[in-house]
């Protein structure tokens, strides 16, 4: 197969006002003035959380579904090379919250002071729960993994973070009920340690909860080197798309975890060099999602101008192999939420010629075609 650059730009898309239309991007307009362009339907995973989508929608990019999903814990434990085994895994964040239990801020101001000192002293004091281990792994920013090790865990149940207030986990299953309990009782001991913490007298917002969302297990999934004959790698700077890449049997091309990528040229330079060693390789840019989720329009602007400057300006020059663009879900900037719907998609090929005028956003890619399987579309060049 030809050689397939996959460019996932996280979260850029908009509803309403569209940041892509506000940018400045030459070079990704020129791409798209070359290229094929329509949409992508965007993640179908009924009853899922959409704080939670990035996993379902980056896997259903790559051509399977959200029956696939193990779990966002896991491809959390995956992507820190924690080998989860058997543990039950759960993605969690750092969040304020007041005495109602009503959320103040669901990413603890995004300041990481004193926080490996609240894992750490979590962990002195909670090592097991109902007989069950649990243990606390810091990731990068106000994430963290939480393991949970023991007999009688089941997956299937609630996450703690729905609308403006905390919640309990209740089991999906009756086999969950277990887990439900130990995992509400677990933040309830975490709320107590962290609500007079030392560290939280000293932080402009306190981080005196924990959201435990995205539980999961090891699963089986065919590898995507197998299921599409192609060797593949992947570039990334947030834990999702490692772990989701170590899930599906993709290489990594190791750079520096980051939610806001600010070595863009150095992502862009080992993409193109990586296309010597593998023909399908995957660059993952977060930093619009971040600013989206901040509820920060200009600078999710501003980012996707640094993106055409510093990643496209690149991937321009390269006239030989095929290039997708893709948006893995919408952020919206002015709720900072993620929203199920359909997202920018264009495909590059050398062997295609039609140099329209293009600009690239939502409302220039309706009309030509609207893809429920991008891998598919992408293959079919």
């Amino acid at each position: 197969m030809k050689k397939t650059l996959l460019v996932i730009l996280d979260g850029a898309a908009d509803e309403g006002q569209s940041a892509f239309a506000a940018a400045k991007k030459p070079y990704l307009d020129m791409l798209a003035s070359n290229s094929t362009c329509g949409l992508w339907s965007g993640p179908h995973a009924p009853h899922y959380n959409p704080r939670s989508m990035s996993s379902v929608a980056t896997l259903e990019i790559l051509g399977y579904s959200y029956h696939d999903e193990p779990g966002r814990g896991y491809l959390e434990a995956l992507g820190m090379d924690l080998k989860p085994g058997s543990s039950l895994c759960v993605r969690g964040n750092f969040a304020s919250v007041d005495k109602n239990m009503n959320f103040i801020d669901r990413r603890a101001g995004r300041d990481e002071h004193g926080l490996d000192t609240l894992v750490r002293d979590i962990n002195r004091k909670i090592k097991k729960v109902k007989g069950v281990k649990i243990k606390v792994h810091r990731l990068v920013g106000h994430r963290v993994v939480i393991m949970l090790t023991g007999s009688g865990l089941d997956k299937h149940v609630t996450d703690s973070d729905y609308g403006k207030k905390t919640r309990p986990i209740r089991p999906l299953d009756h086999r969950a009920r277990k887990t439900a309990d130990i995992l509400n009782e677990f933040a309830k001991d975490v709320y107590e340690i962290l609500s007079n913490h030392p560290v939280n007298k000293k932080r402009k917002v306190p981080a005196n909860y924990i959201i435990l969302r995205g539980v999961g297990s090891r699963q089986k999934v065919r590898n995507f080197n197998k299921k599409y004959g192609v060797k593949a790698c992947s570039i990334s700077g947030v834990n999702i798309i490692r772990g989701t890449s170590r899930y599906l049997g993709i290489s990594i091309i190791d750079m520096p975890l980051s939610q806001l990528e600010n070595d863009l040229h150095l992502r862009a330079r080992k993409a193109i060099d990586a296309l010597d060693r593998y023909n399908f390789v995957i660059l993952h840019i977060n930093g619009a999602d971040t600013y989206a989720h901040d509820k920060n329009f200009a600078a999710k602007v501003k980012f996707l101008e640094k993106v055409d400057a510093e990643v496209f300006s690149h991937i321009t020059k390269l006239r030989s192999i095929n290039i997708a663009v893709i948006s893995d879900h919408i952020t919206n900037s002015k709720t900072g939420e993620h929203i199920f719907g359909p997202v920018p998609f264009l495909i590059y090929s050398p062997e295609e010629d039609t140099e329209e005028e293009y600009k690239f956003d939502e409302k220039n890619c309706q009309g030509s075609f609207v893809s429920d399987n991008p891998m598919k579309k992408i293959l079919s060049v």
